[in-house]
């Protein structure tokens, strides 16, 4: 019996050579899940609904629904929520602006 030899013993950490990540491949192509506050938010206040406005429906953001509510109903639990929602709003949009962009061709 002739044993190869090999440049390293495959085992615990230690993938065969045809299995390791190719040059500049990801281990995680798809990034880490974001289970954050301010990216759900942000997720939640773009998608899209339809509601009814004078009898026509129409499809608008959830973030116009939720700010037209807080301005045509102005209560006093309504003051805070808007308070409490503008603070949100702005915490994320300096977070976003702060992370890097892709450089826009001028």
């Amino acid at each position: 019996m002739t044993e190869k030899k090999r440049d390293y013993v495959v085992g615990h950490g230690k993938p065969p050579v045809g299995n390791r990540f190719k040059k500049g491949q990801s281990g995680n192509p798809g990034g880490r899940a974001t289970k954050t506050a301010p990216p759900l938010l942000v997720r939640k206040f773009n998608e899209q609904v339809v509601v009814a406005t004078n009898g026509r429906r129409q499809k608008t953001t959830r973030r116009e629904v939720v700010i037209v509510q807080l301005v045509d109903q102005p209560t006093r639990a309504g003051l805070f929520a808007t308070k409490f929602l503008t603070d949100v709003l702005k915490e994320i949009e300096k977070k976003a602006s702060l992370s890097p962009r892709p450089t826009e061709l001028v």
